[in-house]
């Protein structure tokens, strides 16, 4: 596996790790939200410039002449997983707080998040998403869904933890070689399920708050869930066992493409085959029972949650599974061909867009 070697933090405190991509609409607000965490340790801020084209590089050189504790490295636009392990190898510190771009964290966030790794074999603990009001629709039905599925999750232990949002310890990455730089979306899984199989234990706290800036508007929520079932496939043929999910992306979550996959199948089964209507009938069933499940987990999170726009689940959903079967394709197209993962087949930087104007 492509992982780079770390070395041991040289003191006590807190690195927050994040790579930066055309990020100058959010750093803004996400630098003053880790500046202001207070856990009563020492902080730094390392931030990896990943090859931006939109001002955030100057976005960044400012925050370092102005406070010491932010630290710009470069980086080498090899993904986001590389982007990481580069930051954490400039890392001071034992615990690295890694924070995606758009993440702002709410007062209290490392603090709450500290005491978890007091047990040693605790190798990293999770914040809580919660989701914005004013968001557009689609960032809002992306946050709902994903509050809806922790929600699921019994008590603090998780098999997978999300990056952007998670405190780890650096001790344990070094122990499994650092993040799988061949990876694009899917690295954290893949790390959670390295860690856990070395035999640490992962954890959400539901009290360490923030809120991510999720992708507006559809094409941009199609296209970032066409990574998603993307990176996905290339961690399933690395983990096997996960077919199924995990505790963040659950059984059911994991075989609805596959179940939208098998209706257009029969769908183009019956015109082969000259029953055109059976098979319509058929994948209309399929695609039908994906729209109630879909509907029932919209109302219930719009009630629990207290957003109409959880109703909307049942088109974003079924179009989400669409573009999963479009990746499906391309990465079995791609693995016939002998072609070698790479991450930008997944994980493609947000385009370039200036920081808004004060």
């Amino acid at each position: 596996m492509p992982c780079t070697t770390m070395s041991l933090p040289r003191a006590d405190g807190v690195s927050f790790v994040v790579p930066v991509r055309n990020g100058a609409r959010w750093l803004p607000r996400v630098l003053p939200s880790l500046l202001a965490q207070d856990a009563g340790v020492p902080i730094e801020v390392v931030m990896v410039e990943d090859g931006s084209g939109d001002g955030s590089a100057e976005i960044l050189a400012r925050a370092s002449a102005a406070d010491a504790r932010v630290k710009m490295v470069p980086g080498t636009g090899s993904g986001a997983a590389a982007a990481l392990n580069e930051g954490i190898r400039h890392a001071r510190y034992p615990l690295i707080a890694q924070v995606d771009q758009d993440v702002v964290l709410e007062p209290g966030w490392l603090a709450a998040l500290i005491p978890h790794l007091g047990d040693l074999m605790v190798a990293a603990a999770q914040g809580y998403y919660e989701t914005d009001p004013a968001a557009p629709l689609s960032a809002r039905v992306m946050s709902l869904d994903l509050e809806q599925r922790y929600e699921r999750i019994e008590g603090a232990d998780t098999d997978h933890v999300c990056t952007g949002n998670t405190l780890y310890r650096s001790s344990a990455l070094a122990a499994i070689g650092g993040f799988d730089e061949s990876l694009g979306y899917g690295y954290d899984n893949d790390v959670s399920y390295r860690l856990r199989d070395a035999g640490f234990r992962l954890v959400i706290s539901r009290d360490a708050r923030s809120r991510h800036s999720w992708r507006e508007g559809l094409w941009s929520y199609l296209r970032q869930q066409y990574g998603f079932g993307y990176g996905r496939l290339d961690l399933v043929a690395r983990h096997t066992r996960r077919l199924s999910g995990d505790a963040v992306s659950p059984a059911p979550m994991m075989f609805h493409p596959i179940v939208l996959a098998a209706a257009v199948l029969i769908a183009c089964a019956g015109v082969t085959i000259g029953r055109p209507r059976d098979g319509l009938i058929i994948a209309a069933l399929l695609v039908g029972v994906l729209i109630l499940e879909r509907s029932l987990a919209g109302v219930r999170a719009a009630l629990r949650f207290r957003d109409a726009a959880a109703l909307a689940f049942p088109f974003f959903h079924l179009a989400r599974d669409a573009a999963w079967v479009s990746a499906m394709v391309m990465w079995t197209t791609r693995r016939l061909s002998g072609r070698p993962a790479r991450p930008h087949h997944s994980m493609r930087p947000r385009p370039e867009r200036a920081a808004p104007s004060h």
